[in-house]
């Protein structure tokens, strides 16, 4: 029984089936509406991407990145699962993908690399392997239409869905083993189902405001930190799943991993993946506070949750700033949340053009954001010195003269080759001198929030049978996805995008190995 038809359940049913298993699915959401979060999913050394011209990496050397950027907080045995594994179940996955979807809508992202790029930043390492489903003329997310084919394919090959059909409680026998579940459909009618093995593949809890105050032990104490009354449900919010494979778990005796709990953005900055500005073609730039200072190390790439911002009082102004070489400077970028994709070349000659139409005063103008997902266009502001550039970004009297100064001090660092205020890497010390300048600008505030989704969850042994408080494996449960813990450390931090779907679909290509070693009477329990 896989409960949740998301991307690790849904990965979870096909692999299941394919090893001959006999498998039913449950979804909740019924499948005229059915909808999966997101379009981009990280893996790595791929035939599907080295074929179009990525490099193959050291795995090992993936895979410490992600340990150093967890602070080890995590398992490591998931985590080896997905930096090892997640190529080959990215090319198993394709072939129950249509050929004319992967031609039209697989955007294998980065893949030319970067000109200038030395393979880390500030000693953080990132990698290409992030593949985007979408259409490009309608710039649609078909992540959707994915799963969908590929649950089409596992009932192709004898499993059965059931959508519109809410686990609510699992089923135990005595001494704890999980058989089954109580379900509940569209009409309220209520089905015991029987299994020998249950996997809870259901999602997150940010969409749960009271879970989301109980166990995002981050963001609650972020709204606390900021003067909101943390013991209200409102007072932090989130996106994500309603929470109730993780509650199955906890009834059923699993735990959660231990705090801090991972969130997605934990920040409050609403509307701003990495808490800062940012051009619509991304990048690392300058950044310039509210009082028209420089306060951080801008090349500590952070996406999700960055306490030099989160200090900051609420409607605190923030502004970053570069010069007509733009263009030239993002060739230094790296593969991760921080950047569009420059192997890409309509998107590129798209922002090339429109940087080109630039005008210049206070109403600025339109460049697509080719950064998140492209929809949409975003303002850039340019002048023709400096000091406009600044007026127009909002800063006046000390401020502005302070942020001018900072300019003319970064510039000076700039020639000397050493930040000396808080180390930018130095293949980052671009001078802000040759006009047009452009600049963007935001301000903090809004409620705390977890992003996208949080990402914490129960507690496995490393094969993703759910322990107890003793680490003991609760015989025949198994959580993947974001209903499995201790996948991300302190929060999300990667060093290729599309990680969290990614490692969910390698969680659901990986697991069945173990159920099926279960439900043979294999050793591990």
């Amino acid at each position: 029984l896989v409960i949740g038809a998301g991307p690790s359940g849904t990965m979870a049913a096909l692999r299941l089936a394919d090893m001959g298993a006999d498998v039913l699915c449950l979804e909740a959401q019924p499948w005229a509406s059915y909808d999966a979060y997101a379009c981009d999913m990280a893996s790595y050394n791929s035939r599907f991407f080295r074929e179009r011209g990525a490099p193959e990496y050291d795995l090992m050397e993936v895979y410490n990145e992600y340990m150093r950027r967890s602070g080890s907080h995590v398992h490591p045995r998931l985590v080896r699962d997905f930096v090892t594994r997640s190529g080959e179940m990215l090319d198993w996955m394709l072939q129950y993908v249509p050929a004319e979807y992967i031609e039209k809508y697989a955007h294998p992202t980065q893949v030319k690399g970067n000109k200038h790029f030395t393979g880390s930043i500030c000693g953080q390492k990132s990698f290409i392997g992030m593949l985007q489903w979408r259409d490009r003329e309608s710039n649609c997310n078909v992540w959707p239409f994915i799963m969908r084919s590929l649950q089409q394919a596992a009932v192709r090959k004898g499993a059965r869905y059931r959508y519109g059909t809410q686990a609510i409680r699992l089923l135990q026998r005595e001494g704890g083993s999980v058989c089954g579940c109580v379900a509940r459909d569209q009409s309220g009618a209520y089905t015991r189902i029987t299994a020998s093995a249950v996997i809870l593949a259901a999602g997150d809890y940010g969409g749960n405001p009271d879970m989301r105050l109980d166990l995002c032990d981050t963001v609650r104490n972020l709204a606390w930190s900021h003067g909101f009354d943390r013991t209200k449900a409102d007072g932090i919010t989130s996106s994500g799943r309603d929470g109730s494979g993780i509650r199955m778990a906890l009834w059923a005796g699993g735990r959660m991993e231990a705090g801090p709990r991972a969130a997605q953005g934990g920040n409050i900055a609403p509307g701003l993946d990495d808490m800062r500005p940012r051009f619509p073609f991304g990048g690392i730039w300058p950044t310039f506070g509210p009082d028209g200072r420089r306060f951080f190390n801008e090349t500590l790439i952070n996406f999700g949750a960055s306490d030099a911002v989160n200090i900051l009082p609420m409607g605190s102004r923030m502004a970053v700033v570069t010069d007509a070489d733009w263009d030239e400077y993002c060739q230094h970028q790296g593969y991760g949340h921080e950047v569009m994709d420059r192997s890409n070349d309509y998107m590129l000659e798209t922002v090339r053009q429109e940087m080109a139409a630039y005008r210049i005063g206070p109403d600025g103008f339109p460049v697509h954001n080719f950064s998140h997902y492209g929809n949409e266009r975003e303002t850039v502001y340019a002048a023709d010195t400096v000091a406009e550039l600044g007026a127009i970004l909002g800063y006046a009297g000390e401020d502005l003269r302070r942020f001018t100064e900072e300019i003319d001090r970064w510039n000076a660092m700039c020639d000397a080759g050493y930040d000396s205020d808080w180390g930018c890497d130095r293949n980052f010390l671009f001078p802000i001198r040759k006009p047009p300048f452009f600049g963007r600008m935001t301000f903090t505030g809004g409620l705390p929030s977890a992003g996208l989704c949080v990402n914490n969850g129960v507690c496995t042994d490393g094969k993703y049978n759910v322990v107890d408080g003793k680490k003991q494996p609760i015989p025949g449960l198994y959580a993947i996805g974001n209903t499995c813990g201790q996948r991300f450390g302190i929060q999300y931090s990667t060093p290729t995008a599309g990680n969290c779907c990614g490692h969910a679909m390698t969680n659901g290509y990986v697991a069945p190995e173990h159920v099926m070693d279960y439900l043979a009477g294999g050793a591990a329990r």
